[in-house]
């Protein structure tokens, strides 16, 4: 795997922020109570991929096609917010990663106790 440069490093931690901050101030939708987004990568030049993570009871793919279906809004607003000609297309995807790093840290948490 290669490392990004530190313009597209920058660029893909700005992306993270506004859409984290459009998902808390500009989305009433009660599916997206609780998502939070873990990491964007970049998988060439059209796509961004959009790792989120949801802490409640909702069905992973219930709140995936709903994002999926908001993300020509989501492209809009970060054009309007970013000085770049050209944005890559988002796609919403849902992070296992996140969970199993939950799993190992409550295994960290036992093996603490006596």
């Amino acid at each position: 795997m290669r490392a990004n440069p530190a313009g597209q490093q920058r660029f893909l931690a700005d992306i993270q922020r506004l859409l984290s901050t459009l998902l808390l101030r500009d989305v009433a939708d009660p599916r997206f109570h609780g998502v939070s987004i873990t990491r964007v990568e970049a998988s060439g030049r059209q796509l961004l991929k959009i790792w989120v993570y949801h802490n409640g009871e909702s069905d992973p793919d219930v709140c995936l096609q709903a994002l999926n279906r908001m993300a020509p809004h989501f492209e809009h607003e970060l054009r309007r917010a970013l000085t770049r000609r050209r944005l890559p297309k988002i796609q919403f995807h849902w992070d296992t990663a996140f969970e199993k790093s939950g799993d190992v840290l409550q295994m960290l948490r036992n093996l603490e106790r006596p």
